[in-house]
């Protein structure tokens, strides 16, 4: 080959691969009718229904950064949620632990037991899926897997069909976008299942973004008197979450937060239940934290 027909490849090359990076791949609208959000709220109750119960185990990296520059910790986490309103997500490694979140009784809390001193965040539920400017390191790591926004990011909170404003299909990520009033939560064609959501501020910046992937049928039993599955529902396997603080959001760069999770094949988890993993004062007799902060108003 010649040095010509080989400067005609290479430029042939980077001008293919120019126009792919200014036209990504997109998914053509399918054809008929957009689902409402009665379809929404519809699915999305059959879906809490068929999992009452869910246990998720698996490897977790976590990254951050903070007034002292970039970090990065992994280990293995342990996921077990009785949805919609109590969650225990556990990071460990080499079996000691390093992260613990959880929630239930109108509450919610994060411990950090590798600190000196060990610390812990009490917080009122209800304000679960807030982002604080003022958190500071805490809002970029808790804030970002907050029980609430887990289970927002997973489905398996109850909307309402009067909560969606508007529906449109969005082309690059091959799913419906359904606008609420503080996030946009993306789901799969007919089957209306959740593969993404977008949190938003007051102003409607993107400060939070999970994406949702390699989807399993769940294994194992259920709880006892649980509700006939109208559905079968799939579960995500592969979830990545990140976060904007500090008055940041997406439109500002990377993130300060992110969490990646992936799991082994999930559970309903029914014999993995204990109530003490949602009881506050459980947790905090079995790991002692030594600071405690009341966020209650």
């Amino acid at each position: 080959m010649g040095r010509v027909e080989l400067r005609a490849i290479l430029w042939l090359g980077c001008a293919l691969a120019m126009v792919a990076c200014q036209n990504p791949q997109v998914t053509p609208r399918p054809d008929g009718a957009a689902p409402t959000g009665a379809d929404l709220a519809t699915m999305q109750n059959k879906r809490i229904a068929a999992l009452s119960t869910l246990a998720l185990r698996g490897h977790a990296e976590v990254r951050w950064r903070d007034s002292d520059g970039s970090h990065f910790d992994d280990g293995d986490f342990d996921l077990i949620a009785r949805p919609p309103s109590e969650v225990s997500f556990r990071i460990s490694k080499l079996g000691e632990r390093i992260l613990w979140i959880g929630g239930g009784g109108g509450e919610w809390w994060t411990v950090f037991p590798k600190e000196r001193p060990s610390r812990a965040i009490l917080r009122p539920w209800n304000a679960a899926a807030s982002v604080k400017d003022d958190d500071g390191v805490d809002g970029s790591l808790s804030t970002i897997v907050a029980p609430a926004r887990l289970f927002e990011a997973l489905g398996l909170v109850p909307i309402a069909e009067t909560e969606v404003r508007a529906v449109v299909w969005d082309e690059v990520r091959g799913a419906w976008k359904f606008t609420l009033a503080s996030r946009r939560l993306f789901v799969r064609g007919e089957s209306l299942l959740p593969v993404g959501c977008e949190w938003l501020d007051e102003l409607g910046e993107v400060i939070a973004t999970c994406e949702l992937d390699s989807f399993e049928w769940p294994t194992g039993t259920r709880e006892a008197g649980a509700r006939a599955l109208e559905v079968h529902p799939l579960v995500p396997t592969r979830i990545t979450v990140s976060a904007w603080t500090r008055g940041r959001g997406v439109r500002h760069g990377p993130p300060d937060a992110k969490v990646s999770l992936a799991a082994e094949t999930p559970s309903f988890g029914a014999d993995r239940i204990k109530p003490q993993l949602f009881r506050w004062t459980d947790v905090q007799a079995a790991l002692r934290p030594e600071v405690i902060e009341d966020r209650s108003p």
